[in-house]
């Protein structure tokens, strides 16, 4: 049984897809669960480059309920982008 992970359906194509990513951030609340992921394709790319993909993590507890994105913007503007 092959898991389709958001449109790709080989576990060799999501690798390949992650291994794209040159540069990857992440913000932390608390010090412990992951708010915010971001990636970009180009290495050293600055925090002000509006080409992030950006993805966002609720929780409940410690345990995830949602997880939103990647929208695309800079990472430093990363909690004014469209979030529900």
């Amino acid at each position: 049984m092959t898991e389709n992970a958001g449109g790709i359906l080989s576990r060799g194509a999501l690798i390949a897809l992650d291994a794209y990513w040159a540069i990857k951030l992440f913000d932390y609340v608390g010090g412990v669960n992951i708010i915010y992921q971001g990636t970009h394709y180009i290495h050293k790319a600055s925090a002000d480059d509006p080409n992030w993909a950006i993805w966002k993590y609720t929780y409940s507890g410690n345990n995830i309920t949602q997880i939103e994105g990647p929208l695309t913007g800079s990472w430093t503007n990363r909690a004014t982008l469209g979030w529900l």
